[in-house]
């Protein structure tokens, strides 16, 4: 039996997006008025002023983000998608490789906090109550040769049945 569980994941705007969103219209309203106060309302200033606008907009944009997860037969696809035109897997790993799955809250995953550096954010939020977090390795291609690996922690929110899903797979790696 085939298992596929899937769940998109919208994440909340924090102090650093609203941070970036109210400084890019403070500078593209800067930038406006020195467009115009010193080449006019006319002609070549009217693109430039456009352009600036647009890129505002971009950047404005580039804040919505969502995060898929797709469960496939113990694959676990985490994908992370831009104003929904733009998408990066962010990790690929077999569940049956994760080294630890567990509540955020655990006592069986401060050892990891500590001594794992790099961390996939993928939640909408670090205040949401379901978040889980799992070690994994992520491939990093050196060369077509040969390929490496690192260590990773993965925070996510899975749904119920995801969850289930994974317990049934590795029963003895997850703690609540």
């Amino acid at each position: 039996m085939d298992i596929f569980v899937e769940k998109l994941v919208k994440k909340k705007l924090d102090g650093n997006d609203m941070l970036i969103i109210g400084g890019s219209i403070a500078l593209a309203v800067v930038v406006i008025s020195a467009i115009i106060l010193f080449l006019g309302p006319y002609g070549a200033s009217l693109i430039l002023c456009l352009a600036v606008v647009y890129l505002t907009y971009m950047v404005i944009s580039s804040r919505r983000i969502e995060y898929e997860y797709a469960f496939t037969n113990g694959e676990l696809d985490i994908d992370k998608i831009v104003n929904k035109r733009k998408r990066e897997n962010l990790i690929s790993a077999n569940c049956r490789e994760f080294e630890i799955f567990a509540k955020a809250d655990s006592d069986k995953i401060s050892k990891y906090l500590e001594e794992i550096e790099d961390r996939i954010m993928a939640v909408s939020s670090l205040d949401s109550e379901d978040i889980y977090v799992f070690v994994a390795k992520k491939k990093i291609d050196e060369d077509e040769d040969r390929t490496k690996s690192k260590r990773v922690l993965v925070f996510f929110e899975p749904n119920e049945k995801m969850l289930k899903s994974i317990r049934l797979m590795i029963p003895g790696k997850v703690f609540e």
